[in-house]
Parts: C-alpha cells; sequence; structure tokens
C-alpha cells in the first residue's frame, strides 16, 4: 500500500512532459549545428529543416556554433532543455571520436545528447596538388616511403573524417607522413592548392571543381564502392586496401529526456523526408549517400564505430589542436 503514493508522485512528475509532448510543436525548432558555416552539416541541416518545418507546422531554425571540435555546439544542447526545441546536427567528430581525444568533456555525447535519426554519409576525396610527381595512390606511397617524414597532410581538424581517413591510410601502408591541422576545411584545401602541404580527404564536391581545373589530381574516394560524382576515380580498396573505408556520417541528436513520443515522430519524419526524391538528389550533388537510421540503430552503430577511432587515435598519439 505505500508504494501507491509514490507511484503517484512519479505519474504527476511525468505529466507535464506527456502533455508537452502531446501539444509539441508549438513555437520554432532549433537546430544547433557543431560546425562552422557553409560545411556539410550546416547544408544539411538546413535542407532537412526546409522539409521538417512543414510537416511539423513551426519554423526550423538553424544555428552554427563552431569551436571545440564541435564540443561547443554538442555542449550547449546537452545543456538545453529537453522539450523537442533544441536539437544537434552532427556526427562522428561529436559522437564516435571526441570522447577519445577530449579527456575533459563535462557530459556523455551519446548518454546527454542521444540519436534521434542518421540522415547522411558522405566519403571523402583523396588529392594532390597537381604539381605533385604522382599519379596514383600507389605512387604516393612510393613518395612517403622514399621521402620518410617529408610528405605531409592538411586535414578541417584532429578528429575530423579526413584526419581519420589519413591516419588509417598511414596505418596500412605503413607510411610516414606529417599531420597539418586547420581550423577549416577550405584552409585545408588551400594549403594542398598552395603546394605547401602534399596531400588531404575532403569533400567530394569540395574539390572536385580544383580537379576539373587541373590544379587538383584525384588519386582514390573513401568509399567501399565507388562515387558518381566522380567514377573514373578509384576507391583506396580497389588501390590495394580492401579493409579500407572512412565516411563521414551526419545525424539528428536530442537533449537526453527528451519525451519518447517527440523522439518518435521526429524520426519517423526524417526517414520520410530522406526517403523523397529530391532530398535524395540534393545530397547526391552535395557527394552525400542519403542514409537513415533509427535511435536504436544508430545507438548500435556508434558502439561499433567509435572504439575503431578510438583504438587508431591512441595508436597515433592525436591529441586536440
Amino acid at each position: 500500500m505505500k508504494l501507491r503514493p509514490i507511484l503517484i508522485a512519479c505519474l504527476l512528475s511525468l505529466a507535464p512532459s506527456l502533455a508537452g509532448a502531446q501539444t509539441w510543436p508549438e513555437r520554432p525548432i532549433h537546430i544547433i549545428v557543431s560546425s562552422g558555416a557553409g560545411g556539410t552539416a550546416d547544408i544539411l541541416a538546413r535542407v532537412i529543416g526546409e522539409r521538417l518545418g512543414p510537416v511539423l507546422g513551426q519554423p526550423v531554425v538553424v544555428e552554427d556554433r563552431p569551436g571545440a571540435g564541435g564540443h561547443l555546439g554538442a555542449g550547449s544542447v546537452a545543456r538545453a532543455e529537453p522539450d523537442g526545441y533544441t536539437l544537434l546536427m552532427s556526427g562522428s567528430p561529436t559522437h564516435s571520436v571526441g570522447p577519445h581525444l577530449f579527456k575533459n568533456l563535462t557530459y556523455d555525447p551519446m548518454r546527454d545528447v542521444p540519436p534521434v535519426a542518421m540522415v547522411a554519409v558522405a566519403p571523402n576525396l583523396l588529392v594532390v596538388n597537381a604539381s605533385l610527381p604522382v599519379n596514383s595512390l600507389k605512387d604516393l606511397i612510393a613518395l612517403a616511403r622514399e621521402k620518410p617524414g617529408q610528405v605531409t597532410y592538411s586535414s578541417a581538424g584532429t578528429g575530423t573524417s579526413g584526419h581519420l581517413a589519413a591516419e588509417l591510410l598511414k596505418t596500412m601502408a605503413r607510411i610516414d607522413a606529417a599531420h597539418v591541422p586547420y581550423k577549416s576545411g577550405p584552409e585545408a584545401v588551400t594549403a594542398v592548392l598552395s603546394g605547401s602541404v602534399s596531400f588531404v580527404f575532403f569533400t567530394v564536391p569540395s574539390v572536385f571543381p580544383q580537379v576539373e581545373a587541373g590544379k587538383l589530381r584525384a588519386l582514390a574516394i573513401t568509399s567501399a564502392t565507388r562515387s558518381q560524382l566522380v567514377p573514373n576515380v578509384p576507391t583506396v580498396a580497389e588501390s590495394g586496401f580492401p579493409d579500407f573505408e572512412v565516411l563521414a556520417w551526419y545525424a539528428l541528436f536530442a537533449p537526453r529526456g527528451t519525451p519518447k513520443p517527440v523522439v518518435d515522430r521526429l524520426s519517423t519524419e526524417i526517414e520520410k523526408i530522406v526517403q523523397l526524391p529530391d532530398i535524395r538528389t540534393k545530397m547526391t550533388q552535395l557527394g552525400m549517400e542519403p542514409r537513415y537510421m533509427n535511435p536504436q540503430q544508430l545507438t548500435a552503430f556508434v558502439a561499433v564505430e567509435s572504439p575503431k577511432w578510438g583504438k587508431l587515435l591512441r595508436d597515433a598519439g592525436a591529441t586536440p589542436e
């Protein structure tokens, strides 16, 4: 009999959140992007938001909060009210890689900002300055072995997919190449264009115009199969490393405690949006592959992916720049 008051108290405590879930949304929804304006995550958040708003009957506002490897934005969402009005657009830098790099995080990404839905993945293109005397991945590896320590690569920062791809290649090919991190992707690409850095792994749409202009040379792509955007460029896997695959992935997350009906509604609507033909075409043009996962599937995905990158980063001695 003593349990009845406790049960009643628990039900009363849940009542406001359940009522809020039933009437949600009543005001604009904010998507916080953990990386900079104009980047892939920012563009993707706006593409999804433009379709999500009309479906939910409320505007979707995108805000960029870059910094600290994505943890400035992710941390702000972890501290936000779990009412369904604040979401995060991020991916591997904050949820798979960040916990292995940033040892003093004040929150646990997967616990405090759990998944709503994965929306897309994207490979990186390995490019070199056109003046570098290499025409294939095999040539680049030979150059790195011939001149150990003199071949360098740039990235948009430690823990980004471009950094992970280069470190995985170094491990599998047993070569030495120094990492030169930059604050943004455009800066990392500019370093290769200027010839101050040997190569970079970066998203296809961002570097392919320079390939077409003859300023950069594409050697390989990090997906398991060739890209429709660059069908003549071989994969790293078919270039001698059959188990190689590195994909940036993008997903929406919500603060811990967000009502399950709200998370379920968001995830269901996002799945529908990702299946729309025009959205799929838009993503392909951006060098991405639409790929939906629900919260449970994405949680399982991260549980496998995170330890893999953690080991790679530890072996490489990587630290936040």
